[in-house]
């Protein structure tokens, strides 16, 4: 199983990836870092219109987080762009500019995933796997496995109910369960 760590970008706190990448590294599950390149992805809302997302994120390129970008790459997880912007339908043209700019700073992309999991169709673009819809591991937090391959996580959209030591506990029931 994969675990696809969504909305990785400019605003990701290096202490909240980097304890969520050691509790994954801890009971041996692979991660998709699914990282936007350009602008802030957090105060992003669903229902927001792409124009809106793209005029609030802003164009500061996901680098300038210089600290998660260094720890990103000191890592082997696999790379899957996140739109170009964190938008509801990146166009093809923003899937290959985005595709570029993480290959120019180092990072090799295998993936697509389209942010708010809405792709239910997979669509392979510009030589990346596209990922479709997949289950939410939060909603695991009780009990229950889930089924799909790559399951996503929002490492640092924790309530506050979902904390770090939820994750671990539940990673490690889905450990046992799938050993």
């Amino acid at each position: 199983m994969l675990i696809r760590n969504d909305d990785v970008a400019l605003d990701t706190k290096l202490s909240e990836i980097q304890t969520f990448c050691n509790i994954c590294d801890k009971h041996g599950f692979k991660i998709i870092q699914c990282i936007t390149p350009v602008g802030k992805v957090q105060f992003i809302d669903s229902h927001m219109d792409d124009a809106t997302i793209k005029r609030l994120a802003g164009d500061t390129p996901f680098t300038d987080n210089k600290e998660v970008y260094e720890y990103l790459r000191s890592r082997d997880d696999d790379i899957s762009i996140h739109g170009l912007y964190h938008t509801h339908y990146p166009t093809l043209d923003e899937l290959y500019t985005a595709k570029q700019k993480l290959m120019g700073w180092g990072f090799t992309p295998t993936y697509n995933t389209y942010p708010f999991n809405e792709l239910t169709v997979a669509e392979d673009a510009w030589g990346l796997k596209t990922l479709g819809k997949s289950q939410r591991l939060e909603d695991y937090h009780s009990g229950g496995i889930p089924t799909d391959e790559v399951v996503y996580l929002h490492s640092w959209r924790y309530t506050s109910w979902y904390t770090h030591e939820v994750l671990d506990k539940m990673l490690e029931r889905l450990a046992n369960a799938t050993r």
